[in-house]
């Protein structure tokens, strides 16, 4: 069991038994994370800034990699669609 903590307007944490994406880990914590385009890594607005744990989050993918490049994201940044936790996270947002 992980548990995946959000900081942001509305802070909220949930636990997760298995690998689960950030914005499904947000939707149970009743996070409101935007997410525009439905999670498919073509808008960018579920961008979050990972605080701890970004050892325990997938690797990014291309589409992920394109979309953070375009928006000029920060290194410690990830899609919260695309990124997925198997371990303990922590993200602002």
């Amino acid at each position: 069991m992980h548990t995946i903590r959000f900081d942001g307007k509305k802070p909220g944490s949930a636990e997760c038994e298995q690998e689960t994406a950030l914005l499904a880990a947000s939707t149970r914590a009743g996070v409101p994370l935007n997410h525009r385009c439905g999670g498919h890594a073509r808008c960018g607005t579920c961008v979050v800034t990972v605080v701890e744990g970004a050892e325990h989050l997938s690797e990014k993918g291309t589409a992920e990699s394109r979309v953070l490049e375009v928006l000029k994201a920060t290194p410690d940044q990830r899609l919260a669609c695309q990124a997925w936790a198997k371990g303990d996270v922590s993200v602002k947002y």
